[in-house]
Formats: structure tokens, C-alpha cells, sequence
């Protein structure tokens, strides 16, 4: 095998990796690849976005310059440099208004039921169960930031979980680590199922990134709780999304272009599981989903869409109780949202570098 055969074999290692969300391998070929031939423009900005699921934003940033140098004016590179700029700035942004503090010590014990591997951690309102080769800084945070976002999205819906919710973390980081060993979707950092899952990976353990993630998750729990596992999932997903964080102006765009070119989803597909969907539609799921609930709680306020959740809890069909509530059909909210503002835009048309009122 020549010097190009090997740097390309690097290259196609690295996309798969990519592919299948292990991106610290991906990484590991894009590099050796490049030691090869560093002449690859495109190779540098796939290498940036692989940094960029890892929220190492300074590594994304320094390969796409090295693309740019490579092919002045490359759109691709101009793109992902944009993003990953405003993504930068608001999770650097999340992390200075919390207040967390990483060194602070977390007094922990083995499981009696798990491994010599395993580190079980005890608290009133959660229990975290993570691999001892997660670190300390990271542990402390998950912690830290569990108790606080308890206390705020319980506030927000009045309820709060009557047990302590299982927190579980899988590490990335590991060699043995791969999709056969994981137990979430390749796309996902995150998932509730009955319990609160996790992936630490090198570089994304920023408290802006990790708060995020939980209380996206807690969210989906407490709408669980209150719903009794009937709310509709583009309102559940919506109200994960809005409440963890507000739409970037990336994701604006993305919304503005598939309204454009008519490509926006109807309310029945948005009834359906997002994982079931590709990933072109399962993007546009999810932000339609955080739009048209953004525009519900502008429209109405916080306090109808937990009216929503409570009523079908008791017993009321998702649609009957959405209606009752609103005076609107799920149909007919998707036509208003889409009318308001051209539908895309209309959140609050803010930089999203500006705190989520929610939060």
C-alpha cells in the first residue's frame, strides 16, 4: 500500500467512525490520515466537525482555518466556522452563568450490585452509576447540576419525581467502547427511559454542554410523569428542546429553508418516534417541534402548555385536551405558527448568546 492508499484508508476509517457517533477514532484516523497529506481541504473540515460533536471548539476552529488556507473561501469550511462560532459562544456563555464548581469533592461508594468497575453515587433526589475512569470533575458537575435543574424544571411544572431518578453514564473515552457496547441510539448524547442516560466524551465535559443534556432529559421526565406517558412527542420533544436551550440562528436558517422549499413536516408525522425518522428529517423534527412549542408558550404562556400535560394525565386525549386548552387543533397551530412571522423566525428573534427565558 502507497503513502496516498494508506492516508485515503485513514480517511474512510474516519468516516465511519463518524458515522457510527465514535468520534474520538474518527478524530484518530482524520489525524493520521493527515500526517500523510495535510493537502485536503475537505478532510480538515470533516476533522472540525468530528471536534465539534466532541465541544472541542478550538481544535474545530484551528482545522477549519487550515481548510480556509488550504481553499480560500471554501463554503463548506465558511459554513461550519460560523457554527461552530455561535455554538462556542452560547455554551461558554451557559457555562459562565452557572454556578458550578467541578473540584468540589463527591463523597461516593461501589454498587454491592455492579462491578469493580463501576462508581455508584447516592444522593436524595438521584442516584449516578458511571465508569470509575470517569472523571472526578465531571462526576462532581453531573451532581451538581442534577440538583440544581431538580429544583428548576420542577418549579416550572409544579412536579416534582417522588423517588430518586437512576442517572447513568457511559464513557466514550474507553478503547472497548463502540456502538455494540452502547446502549443509546449512535446519534444521541443523551436519552430517558425511565432514568436518565449519558455519554461522557473527551472535551464535552463543559457544565454549559452537560446542563444542557440533563435538563433536556429531566424534561422529558417530568412531561412523562405528568402526562402519564401520553403527551404527544412533538410537544414533548418541543418542550425538551425550548427549555434546554433556545434555537440558535444556524437552526433558524434550517427552519427558514425547509419552509421555503416546503419541506416542513405536518402534524401527523410529528406525532411519530424522531428515531424512526432519517436524520435530515429526525433535524427538522426536533427544531420544528422546539419552534412550534416556543411560539405556544409567546402565544399563551407556561401555564396553558402545563394545563395541557395535567389534563391528558387525567385521563384526556392529547388532541381533546390541546384544544379545550388553546381553542386550536394540532393542525391549526401548525398553521399559525407557520403564519406568524413566516413561522421560521419567530421565537424571539434574539442572539442566542442571550439567556433562555426558561432557564
Amino acid at each position: 500500500m502507497n503513502q496516498r492508499q494508506l492516508a485515503l484508508a485513514h480517511f474512510n476509517r474516519a468516516a465511519k467512525y463518524y458515522q457510527k457517533a465514535i468520534y474520538v477514532q474518527a478524530i484518530h484516523h482524520y489525524l493520521a490520515g493527515l500526517k500523510i497529506d495535510a493537502t485536503r481541504a475537505e478532510i480538515y473540515a470533516d476533522l472540525a466537525k468530528a471536534y465539534e460533536m466532541l465541544g472541542c471548539w478550538d481544535h474545530a476552529l484551528n482545522s477549519l482555518e487550515t481548510a480556509l488556507r488550504l481553499r480560500p473561501g471554501f463554503t463548506t469550511a465558511l459554513r461550519r466556522k460560523q457554527r461552530i462560532l455561535e455554538e462556542q459562544a452560547f455554551y461558554e456563555a451557559a457555562q459562565n452563568r452557572l454556578d458550578v464548581n467541578p473540584e468540589l469533592p463527591v463523597q461516593h461508594r461501589r454498587s454491592e450490585n455492579s462491578t469493580d468497575n463501576t462508581i455508584e453515587i447516592e444522593h436524595s433526589r438521584f442516584t449516578l452509576t458511571c465508569p470509575d475512569t470517569t472523571p472526578q470533575s465531571t462526576i462532581s458537575a453531573v451532581c451538581q447540576l442534577a440538583e440544581r435543574i431538580y429544583n428548576e424544571v420542577g418549579g416550572m411544572f409544579q412536579c416534582y419525581p417522588r423517588h430518586p431518578i437512576p442517572i447513568s453514564m457511559e464513557d466514550a473515552s474507553l478503547p472497548s467502547y463502540s456502538t455494540l457496547n452502547r446502549t443509546l441510539p449512535p446519534w444521541a448524547a443523551a436519552r430517558y427511559n425511565n432514568g436518565i442516560q449519558l455519554i461522557h466524551r473527551p472535551g464535552n465535559t463543559g457544565t454549559g454542554i452537560l446542563s444542557t443534556l440533563i435538563r433536556h432529559e429531566w424534561v422529558h421526565l417530568t412531561v412523562d410523569l405528568l402526562a402519564q406517558g401520553q403527551c404527544p412527542r412533538w410537544l414533548d420533544e418541543g418542550l425538551a428542546q425550548t427549555i434546554a436551550r433556545p434555537l440558535m440562528n444556524f437552526e433558524h436558517e434550517y427552519l427558514e429553508d425547509a419552509r421555503q422549499n416546503q419541506q416542513l413536516l405536518t402534524m401527523d408525522v410529528l406525532k411519530k418516534p424522531f428515531h424512526q425518522f432519517d436524520s435530515r428529517q429526525r433535524r427538522l423534527a426536533y427544531l420544528q417541534s422546539s419552534a412550534i412549542v416556543g411560539y405556544l408558550v409567546n402565544q399563551f404562556g407556561f401555564a396553558r402548555i402545563r394545563e395541557i400535560l395535567n389534563r391528558i394525565g387525567n385521563g384526556s386525549a392529547s388532541e381533546i385536551a390541546i384544544q379545550d386548552t388553546l381553542g386550536k387543533t394540532p393542525d391549526e397551530i401548525l398553521a399559525s405558527w407557520q403564519l406568524d412571522n413566516n413561522g421560521a423566525n419567530h421565537e424571539t428573534q434574539s442572539n442566542p448568546r442571550t439567556e433562555n427565558p426558561f432557564v
